[in-house]
């Protein structure tokens, strides 16, 4: 059907691209009219206390809860090719990635099979199959990682120089070979253009001596909304990654574990709201030797 949305299910083997898919294209499988459920929405619970002297209630909190997200679709392929088909993929206690195309939209989630049901129904003949995944993350999220080099060079410029020493001729004017001269970034603009809380990543790693690092990041105002920090020395060669997006937030050094390293008063569960947010870095020294690779994936309620 025009227009319709196109479904591709991968299932988490372990195989990395040679995961095995299902696709609902409207060339063996299409979507029945309403098949897809709860694929608009990610609700909110929304927690209050009452006040004991004045109207109305203060918040406690709010947070969304994971969601069941089912998919209706028929064969177009014959009842037994129908049935083996999705038999053989759709397997319990398997984790899997149902990737969306809608409207020029790519996105996708990640859920646990829930449910699963083939119809018994002599009818017709066409086999209806209908599947619900939980998605423990209930939003969707962009098929790309937006990532920034913090690490790079602006306004570089190259010349030679000369200084004093002993020569014959010139008598004591020596020519030295040139050098390039050029402004590390300490900080950079990145955007999170989704609809929901991002969760950032950071992947750092050091060019020289560095000690006790700190990344921030900041909101369009300047305020300070995270800042993660280690005691730690750092060498050539020793790299540092900071997850956001990982529960709990991973920390790792060199591939190991190295959330014993962090400094009190780090944010270790926050996230970045929609719009522009700032991100920053230094150290106690030795911040020139650091390169910094930031990224976020973008969350959205909605395909």
């Amino acid at each position: 059907m025009a227009g319709a949305p196109v479904v591709t299910i991968v299932r988490d083997d372990g195989l990395g691209e040679g995961n095995p898919r299902f696709v609902i294209d409207g060339t063996r499988w299409f979507l029945v009219n309403g098949g897809l459920d709860g694929f608009d929405c990610v609700g909110y619970e929304v927690s209050t206390g009452d006040y004991a002297q004045y109207d109305g209630a203060y918040l406690l909190g709010e947070r969304s809860g994971t969601v069941d997200r089912t998919i209706t679709a028929r064969a177009l392929v014959g009842r037994f090719a129908a049935r083996r088909e999705a038999e053989q993929f759709f397997v319990a206690r398997r984790s899997y990635e149902v990737h969306v195309e809608y409207a020029g939209r790519s996105r996708y989630f990640v859920g646990r099979q829930y449910g699963f049901r083939l119809s018994v129904d002599p009818g017709d003949g066409v086999q209806e199959l209908v599947w619900t995944a939980l998605a423990l993350d209930p939003c969707w999220l962009s098929e790309d990682e937006k990532r920034f080099d913090l690490a790079e060079a602006e306004g570089k410029a190259g010349f030679a120089f000369c200084s004093w020493g002993a020569r014959k001729s010139p008598p004591g004017f020596v020519h030295v070979a040139g050098f390039v001269a050029g402004v590390i970034r300490r900080e950079i603009w990145m955007d999170n253009a989704g609809g929901a809380t991002a969760y950032p990543r950071f992947d750092v790693s050091a060019t020289g001596e560095v000690k006790n690092p700190v990344i921030r990041i900041l909101d369009a105002a300047g305020a300070e909304q995270m800042r993660v920090s280690l005691t730690v020395d750092l060498s050539a060669g020793d790299a540092l990654t900071f997850d956001f997006s990982a529960r709990p937030t991973l920390v790792l050094l060199n591939g190991e574990d190295a959330s014993h390293l962090v400094r009190p008063g780090s944010t270790l569960a926050a996230g970045v709201e929609p719009g522009r947010f700032q991100v920053v870095w230094s150290a106690d020294s030795g911040d020139a030797a650091l390169s910094i690779l930031p990224s976020i994936r973008e969350r959205y309620a909605s395909v």
